[in-house]
C-alpha cells in the first residue's frame, strides 16, 4: 500500500488507517514497516492533520444527511465522502444571484429610488466638471500660485505716458469701465460662458493708473473670491506700486513689466510676503513728489 504521496504527505488511505486502527491491530499492520514514519509525520504535519479533519467533517455531513454507506476500500470511501461534500457546497453556491437576499432588497422601490438619485448626482457632477474644466485649464491653479492670465492672449499693453500725468491724482482704484463688447470678447477668448463669467471681472493687467490701456491684449477675466489671489489682492498691489512709482522707489517701466509678467510674484516681491496681507496697500513714508 502507498503511504506517502509524491508531495511527501500521507495518502488518504494511510490517514484513515492511522485514525481508525490502533497499534498492533490488523488494519494498522497494513502500513508495514513505515508505520512509525507515518505516525511521526502526522504528529508534525499541519496539512495532513487538516486533511484528516476534513475527512471527519465529510463523514459527519454524510451521516447527518442519511446517505447510505457504500462499501468500498478505505481510500475509495474517503474520496466518495469528499466528492459528496464538495457537490453539496457547490449546489449551495449555484443559487441564482437574483434570488439572493441582498439583491432582493435592492429591488425594493425605495432602494431603487435611492440608487437612481445617487446615479443622477454622479451624472450631474461629471457634467459640471466637463463644462468648467476648459476654463480652469486655461486659468491655471488658483490655490497657491494665483490666477494668472494666459499671456498668449493677455501679454499686457500700455500707452506712452509721462510720470507727471500719472501722479497728479492718487490711485483711487477707479479703473475706467470696460465696454460690454470687449468683456464678451475677453470671456469668449478665455473659453468662458456667461454663467462662469459671473464670478469674474474683466480687469486691466496693467492698470490705467500705471499707464495700462483697454486693448484686448491688456484685459483678462480675474476672479473675485475663487482664491486669496483675487481682484482685491491685485488692487492692493496696484495701489502700492502707484505710490512707489510716484515716490521714486520704483521706475514706471519696471512696475509695468512686473504686473504684465507675474503679478502674484510682484505682490510677494513688494509686500515681502508669501501670502496676501490684510492691511491696506500703502507705502510707508511714500510722498508724491509732484504734489
Amino acid at each position: 500500500m502507498i503511504i506517502f504521496r509524491k508531495d511527501g504527505h500521507l495518502t488518504e488511505e494511510a490517514l484513515l488507517l492511522l485514525d481508525q486502527a490502533a497499534p498492533n491491530e490488523p488494519g494498522f499492520n497494513e502500513l508495514g514497516t513505515d508505520e512509525s514514519k507515518a505516525l511521526q509525520h502526522l504528529a508534525t504535519c499541519d496539512s495532513c492533520c487538516q486533511q484528516l479533519a476534513l475527512l471527519h467533517q465529510s463523514a459527519e455531513l454524510l451521516s447527518n444527511a442519511s446517505v447510505p454507506a457504500v462499501p468500498a476500500a478505505p481510500d475509495t470511501a474517503a474520496r466518495a465522502r469528499l466528492v459528496a461534500a464538495l457537490e453539496q457546497e457547490s449546489a449551495a453556491q449555484r443559487q441564482h444571484w437574483w434570488r439572493r437576499p441582498a439583491f432582493a432588497m435592492m429591488l425594493q422601490p425605495r432602494m431603487l429610488m435611492r440608487v437612481g438619485v445617487v446615479a443622477a448626482l454622479l451624472v450631474l457632477s461629471v457634467a459640471f466638471r466637463q463644462a468648467y474644466s476648459p476654463m480652469q485649464d486655461r486659468m491655471g491653479a488658483f490655490e497657491e500660485t494665483g490666477p494668472e492670465p494666459n499671456h498668449a492672449l493677455t501679454p499686457g499693453a500700455a500707452n506712452p505716458v509721462q510720470l507727471a500725468d500719472l501722479c497728479v491724482l492718487e490711485d483711487n482704484d477707479l479703473d475706467p469701465a470696460v465696454s460690454p463688447d470687449k468683456e464678451r470678447a475677453v470671456f469668449q477668448a478665455y473659453g468662458m460662458d456667461e454663467k462662469a463669467a459671473k464670478a469674474y471681472q474683466v480687469d486691466y493687467l496693467i492698470n490705467p493708473q500705471l499707464g495700462g490701456n483697454d486693448e484686448l491684449e491688456n484685459l483678462w477675466p480675474e476672479p473675485y473670491h475663487a482664491t486669496v489671489w483675487n481682484a482685491t489682492t491685485k488692487d492692493a498691489l496696484e495701489t502700492r506700486l502707484h505710490g512707489m512709482v510716484c515716490s521714486g522707489q520704483v521706475d514706471l517701466a519696471t512696475a509695468q513689466h512686473d504686473l504684465a509678467t507675474d503679478w502674484v510674484g510682484a505682490y510677494k516681491k513688494y509686500f515681502h510676503t508669501q501670502r496676501p496681507v490684510k492691511t491696506v496697500a500703502e507705502v510707508d513714508g511714500a510722498v508724491n513728489p509732484l504734489q
